[in-house]
Parts: C-alpha cells; structure tokens; sequence
C-alpha cells in the first residue's frame, strides 16, 4: 500500500472516527462500512482529499432482507468500497450525484435491476430492462425467477410537440449505429439542445445468468459479454476469481496474459480508428486500417486457437502454451504495423477532412471528465492520467516499460490520436514480453468449489477501466457477478460534449468514445 493509500484512509479515521468500520482486504485499498447516510460523508472526506475522486462502479447485493450498496469508488492511488445496506421494504439512499456527477447512470442501473431508490436522483422507466418489463419486477433479486416473468403490453408512444423544436430519433435501428441502442437527440436548427439515453436493446441478464452456472461455464459466459474485448472481461472474471482463491498464478501465464491483452487492445483500436474514417465518409481510411487490423487478428487466432472468443483464459492461467516457433512471427507480424504508423499519423495529423470532422468537436474539458467519471482513451484525451496498468498494476505490466499516452485538448481529434499513439505501445509491451517470457507451467489446477469471499479485478480494456466483482458462497457456483463496463461509464460524457454542437458532429463525437453496446447492456 502506497504512503497515498494510508493517507486516505487516515483521513476518513480522522474525520469519521468511530462512525465507521473500515477493513483492508479483498475489495480494494481498504473497505469501509457505514451506515445509511454516512457513505456521503465518507465521499466527501475523500474528496476533500483528492480532486481525482471518482466512481468507479455501484454493485447492488440482495442480503435476505436488507440490500447491499457497494460504492467502488477511486482516487489518484486507491481504490475504496464502501458499504451500506438499506432495508428491502424500504430500500432508499440518499444519491451521490450531487457529490459526483459521473454515479448518475451506476444509480439508474442499481434501481432498475435491484429496486433501490436514490433519494435525489430517483429514476421511472427503465434504462436497461426493456419497456414492457413490468414495475416492481427487480431481475437481480433472489427471490425472482427471470423465467417466470412476465411481460406487460409494450406502451405506446406519445408524439411530441414539435412546433418549436425537433427530436431526430437516432436507434434502435439505425445506419450509424451497428449496435442497437437508441439515442433522442433535441434539436433548434442543427444545434443540438438535449440527448436522452436508452439502453438495454441487447440487454442478456449476463450478471443473473452467472448465479446459475459454474464458474468455469462463466468464464465462457462473460466472454461472450464483447466479441471485441472478451478476452478483457474473461481475464476479469478469473482475476477476482483467483483473488478469492488466494491463487498464485505462473509467472509464464502472468507473461502470456499480458500478450493476449495487448493483442486485444491492438485489434480493437485498428478498428475503431477505422471505423471512424467510416463516420465522416472517409471510406478509405477505414479499408485500409482494416486490411492492417487482419495479421492481427491472425495472431490471436495463432496464440488462442480461435480467431474471436478467444478463451484463452482460466482460473489458476490460461488453457494454451505459446509455441517457441511461434514467437518469431508474432514480432514480425507487430514490426510490419509499426513500420505502417507514421502513414496513419500523417493522415490524422494533416488530412483536412480529419481534421475539419475531429478538431474542436466534442469537446471534453479535464475537469468535466474528472467530475463523469470517464475512463480510457476518453479520459486521457482529456489529460486526465489515468491507465490501471500503470496505476494499479496487475500480471507484470508494472515490470513492463511503456508509456501512458495522455493529450490535452480534450476533442474528438484527441482521443483518436490516444488510441493511435497505444498502438505502438501495444507493440512495445507485447516485444517485451515475447522477449523476457519465462520457462515453466502455464496453468495450475484450482478446486471446483471456491471459499467464501469476495473480490474485485479491474483491468484497463480498450476502452478503458473494465470492472468486476465477484462474491463466492462456497459453491461451485457465484453468489454474485458484477460487471461495470469502459462504455458505461464513458457515455455521461457524450451527453454533455454533444449539447451546443452541430448535428453534423454527432458521428465522429459519438465514434471517439469507441462504445461498445454489447459491453454496456450485458
């Protein structure tokens, strides 16, 4: 624990004193338990402390009677859960969005699933389950049985006066948007004047479905969470995992994860850097990030034995060694993009129709990503520092030379040049690692039943920070899984920077959080 660490700890001991429990573990630096109404004074003695006080997720518990709020929060070097609980048959808290602005869609999300009623943020409708979920149904409560629901008639929709201004009705179907979410976007003119939210188009029921299947199908079945990042969420699942377990994983395994990660960060920066020559009509550009983003998948298909769920990972390593012969194409594979980067840069530093799309639109103050929450290339776009391999650092990035990429200007342009300037990062850490790879096992065996416990595992996805939390019964099966995605947090941020801007700017803005819509419904 970093001297950082101690100090926040000590100054909630200070200022709290008695008042709260708090017990270093599992869940972070510390855990800090508080009854209803404290958890916001333990906020703001956090915050007093550190201006990088954010949240990172809510995760809530079914208790038998009571309900359980996890507050996952983070400040520059540690991570806090604090606890409250409320009773079930009147489960409310006061909000904490008036503290941090970026809780407000955990909120949403924990009384939609769980039935919990923020005081000052309360919520109607739903914002992941689907319209005609009946009321008072919560899916992640123990008691309900999600097959035995059922639906109520879906409510029609009322038309809106449009006599002053317009709403362009953007999802769940629609050309820009592969994934089916749904965005009302308000317009005066072209300005953009409001933007309404709606989730949960591919809404699965991933964290419910994994009560009930072992922790080895739910390696498989949080992967299937993304089909871009699954090795990102497999990896966190049996992190937390093996944290329970108190599982040392071979250091060979630690070397073949990172390699597995940082090829799951290439792929998916190639496309999304593609992808958004796509939104502002520049086709090329995309054609040809994608014919380079191919050897790449190659090699994960190499590594893994599968070109997309890659399964590689498990609890106690990974299920597939790494051929010697292998290795020397994998670095000639990553050498041959890197030789192809200064032509990418070039185009993103010096095409004018890059640059008239991306510069100065959507733009994200650091203060304003501090206060949402951000996470990713989103946040360090806006020369907000933050990266959980350097920060918290898990397997052996914290042995890995590399640079954290940080811009300052806080646009569209920026956060695209982040993801460019990581490619090579990318490549450097996966050299690295092919080059220092140790000897030895690439898996231990692990018990089928895991102890009693809890755990959390954060890893820094493409997008970003990538959340879990797992709570074991002793069972083979978890008590509770929950999963806080990069785009989750990360689309508060489009809410704000596409307000006062020209329609016309949507697409690239939108297309420079890199969202995942897979990811943010589960």
């Amino acid at each position: 624990m970093s001297n950082n660490n101690i100090d926040i700890i000590k100054v909630v001991e200070s200022k709290l004193g008695d008042k709260v429990q708090i017990q270093l573990g599992q869940l972070g630096t510390a855990a800090i338990n508080t009854s209803n109404g404290l958890h916001r004074d333990v906020l703001k003695a956090m915050i007093d402390a550190d201006e990088k006080t954010g949240i990172t997720a809510i995760t809530g518990l079914d208790l038998g009677d009571n309900l359980g709020i996890l507050y996952h929060t983070h400040t520059s070097n540690a991570f806090v859960t604090i606890r409250a609980e409320v009773p079930k048959d009147n489960p409310k808290i006061q909000t904490i969005v008036d503290l941090i602005p970026g809780a407000a869609f955990h909120e949403f999300e924990v009384t939609d699933l769980l039935g919990v009623v923020f005081e000052g943020n309360e919520f109607k409708g739903h914002l992941v389950l689907s319209e005609n979920w009946p009321e008072g149904v919560y899916p992640l409560r123990k008691d309900v049985k999600a097959a035995e629901v059922k639906l109520s008639p879906a409510p029609e929709e009322k038309l809106q006066d449009i006599s002053k201004v317009v709403k362009i009705i953007i999802g769940p179907q629609h050309p820009a948007l592969l994934e089916p979410e749904k965005f009302a976007v308000t317009v005066d003119g072209e300005t953009v004047t409001n933007v309404e939210p709606r989730l949960g188009y591919v809404h699965r029921g991933i964290e419910k479905a994994s009560e009930s299947r072992t922790y080895i199908q739910d390696v498989y079945l949080v992967e299937r969470i993304c089909g871009i990042c699954n090795a990102c969420h497999a990896y966190g699942f049996v992190a937390a995992t093996e944290k329970i377990l108190k599982t040392e994983v071979p250091e060979r395994a630690k070397y073949l994860r990172v390699v597995a990660l940082e090829l799951n960060r290439l792929h998916s920066h190639l496309l999304t850097l593609g992808h958004a020559g796509l939104e502002i009509g520049y086709e090329t550009l995309f054609q040809y990030f994608w014919r380079d983003r191919e050897p790449i998948m190659d090699l994960i298909e190499l590594t893994s034995g599968n070109r997309v769920y890659a399964s590689l990972m498990t609890i106690g390593g990974v299920r597939r060694d790494l051929k010697d012969t292998d290795i020397p194409k994998i670095k000639t594979t990553v050498e041959e993009l890197r030789k192809k980067l200064p032509f990418y840069r070039q185009v993103y530093a010096n095409e004018p129709s890059i640059k008239a799309r991306m510069k100065n639109v959507g733009t994200l103050s650091r203060e304003d990503a501090i206060k949402l929450c951000v996470v990713g290339p989103v946040a360090r776009g806006s020369g907000y520092d933050i990266d959980v391999r350097k920060d918290d650092p898990y397997e052996v990035y914290g042995e890995i030379p590399f640079k954290k990429i940080v811009y300052t200007e806080g646009d569209t342009w920026a956060r695209m040049n982040v993801r460019m300037d990581e490619v090579e990062e990318s490549i450097n850490i996966i050299q690295y690692a092919l080059d220092h790879m140790p000897k030895g096992p690439f898996r231990i065996d692990v018990p089928r039943n895991v102890i009693t416990g809890e755990a959390i595992s954060r890893n820094e996805a493409p997008r970003g920070e990538l959340f879990y939390y797992v709570k074991s019964n002793g069972s083979p099966m978890p008590d509770r899984v929950k999963v806080r995605t990069p785009t989750f947090a990360n689309l508060p941020s489009f809410l704000k920077t596409a307000i006062g801007e020209n329609i016309a700017d949507i697409p690239p803005n939108f297309v420079s959080l890199d969202p995942c819509f897979s990811c943010t419904d589960r």
